[in-house]
């Protein structure tokens, strides 16, 4: 999917219906929402102010004094849906701006992020188990302790190759609109409202389930979702995506090419116990197998257990038979490559 979409909007071009208005004040001095940033006179998140789902930075510091306009949300919205996004900010054909920044991503279920930090090799690029941040180097393993933490980098800003925890991502997002609730609703109580106006006025956070179904995902418990990006910006566009109106064909891009897989067993989670399995029985499943492996067979091993069971061994080899964590094929770059075709087709369909 095209998950970010930055665009430079010529320094001549005329503001566009939605921040007009506002435009015109600026010439004389600066308003809210509108604040300086590091790189640009001008920035303002439309979202809130204009009903736009847009942040925009007025005129760069540096060289010429262009903009740019971030879409938010982009990989919920189809290319054209984008480009009416750019139009309301600017009078401008959407269609020949130059891009500024793409993320291209595919999702892949039931690998978790720790597999490709020992299966996943980018050409010229490393990724690395040191945690380790600086202005100069991305490449970084974040994380390590907890697996619903992890990322991983693979290159510098502003290209570089992303794989992390979406679950974990969204997670992060339900507590926050959790937190704001919560301040919310304490609010109310110092007001002067009755039981029914507290009641209908009060903020219910979405559970886990209804955030991923509202982000375009079903989820089940125990789901494992990793997600790709391969972010590409500044000079390193290659020659068929350079502007908005490329986006037209991004589904017939390869962007993860320089990507390699190396092994081809099955994938297992084993970062933590399957969701509701003590941990005592998890330990005890993954015991069995590595017993299965030493005697080389799973019949054998079981009878194993039923001799030394003292007669408990049937019991036990059922309560473990749920235990193991899930099994799925190895993965390929063919079934990432399909991933972000599918989800790409799906935004670049409806263009006008």
């Amino acid at each position: 999917m095209l998950d970010k979409v930055d665009v430079r909007i010529p320094e001549f071009a005329l503001p566009g219906p939605a921040i007009a208005e506002a435009f015109a004040h600026l010439k004389e001095h600066p308003i809210p929402p509108f604040r300086p940033s590091r790189y640009y006179k001008y920035v303002c998140d439309c979202r809130e102010n204009f009903d736009v789902d847009a942040v925009v930075h007025l005129e760069l510091r540096f060289g010429r004094s262009t903009h740019k306009v971030e879409i938010i949300d982009a990989g919920k919205k189809s290319v054209q849906e984008m480009a009416d996004t750019v139009s309301q900010v600017f009078q401008v054909d959407p269609w020949t701006l130059g891009l500024m920044r793409v993320d291209l991503a595919a999702d892949v279920e039931g690998v978790p992020v720790p597999w490709f930090r020992n299966h996943a090799h980018v050409n010229r690029k490393q990724f690395s188990s040191r945690i380790e941040k600086s202005q100069e180097l991305e490449v970084q393993f974040v994380g390590m302790g907890r697996a619903e933490a992890q990322t991983l980098y693979a290159g510098k800003r502003p290209n570089l190759i992303r794989i992390y925890n979406k679950l974990a991502e969204w997670r992060t997002q339900l507590k926050k609109q959790e937190m704001n609730c919560r301040r919310f609703n304490a609010g109310m109580k110092g007001l002067e409202m009755s039981p029914e106006q507290m009641h209908y006025g009060t903020r219910i956070p979405p559970t886990f389930a209804e955030l991923c179904r509202a982000e375009g995902y079903e989820y089940q418990e125990g789901n494992i979702l990793t997600r790709i990006e391969r972010q590409i910006g500044g000079s390193r566009f290659p020659s068929e995506l350079t502007t908005f109106n490329d986006l037209r064909f991004a589904h017939e891009l390869t962007p993860f090419q320089g990507l390699r897989l190396v092994g081809r067993e099955p994938i297992r989670q084993f970062e933590s116990p399957p969701d509701g399995v003590p941990i005592r029985n998890w330990l005890a499943a993954l015991g069995l197998e590595v017993l299965q492996q030493q005697l080389g067979s799973a019949q054998v091993a079981q009878a194993t257990v039923l001799k030394h069971g003292k007669g408990n061994g049937r019991r036990i080899l059922e309560s473990l038979a749920e235990c193991l964590p899930k099994r799925r094929e190895a993965l390929t770059m063919e079934e990432i490559q399909e991933s972000f075709r599918k989800s790409t087709l799906l935004q670049t369909s409806h263009c006008g």
